[in-house]
């Protein structure tokens, strides 16, 4: 479905742009309804635009301790073949490490991998690891999700924000949505 004429979804640029306002608004008032939501609502109340660190932290570590059995049972059954989608990615992974592509050093090592041993590596090594592989991570994951949230809540505020009346307006707001995390993963890391 080819979008409407005269419906774009906001640049990068200009994403990055608003959540760095919206960051300044939320440095100003710590208390601002994207951060806290609407705690006291009639009839609804309404929750934060993304969670704080805290929620975000406790929700991923119960999640991950909860579920440990099925971590094993998705690692044991993937969506696809993990070894074929390894080699299709070999291209990118050329364009990013130009010194192990001479020998095309990455190919040459999944071409001896044994899917079937991996997989159940994976699932039993993995499972035993996977949770306090998280957990373990707890303070870590809250540092970082200290700085990541209210990034992530101007990003969804901002991209709530655009007009969603017709299909069009909706996929430019989805396309913003993408484009706004990945302006806050961007930011993040310290790239460009």
């Amino acid at each position: 479905m080819s979008p409407a004429a005269g419906v774009v979804a906001p640049s990068l640029t200009d994403l990055a742009e608003q959540i760095a306002h919206k960051l300044a608004a939320y440095d100003a008032n710590p208390e601002h309804p994207d951060l806290i939501g609407k705690p006291e609502g009639n009839p609804v109340q309404i929750r934060p635009a993304f969670p704080d660190a805290a929620t975000f932290t406790k929700r991923l570590t119960d999640g991950v301790s909860a579920n440990a059995g099925r971590y094993a049972e998705g690692v044991r059954a993937p969506r696809r073949n993990f070894l074929e989608a390894a080699k299709a990615s070999n291209g990118a992974w050329k364009a990013g490490v130009q010194a192990a592509v001479a020998g095309d050093r990455f190919l040459g090592g999944l071409n001896k991998v044994n899917a079937d041993e991996a997989i159940e590596t994976a699932a039993t090594l993995g499972a035993q690891s996977y949770v306090p592989g998280v957990t373990g991570r707890a303070a870590k994951i809250q540092r970082i999700m200290t700085e990541v949230s209210p990034m992530m809540a101007a990003a969804v505020a901002s991209a709530r924000a655009l007009p969603a009346d017709s299909d069009a307006q909706r996929e430019a707001r989805a396309i913003a949505m993408i484009r706004a995390a990945r302006a806050v993963g961007i930011s993040r890391r310290g790239g460009k």
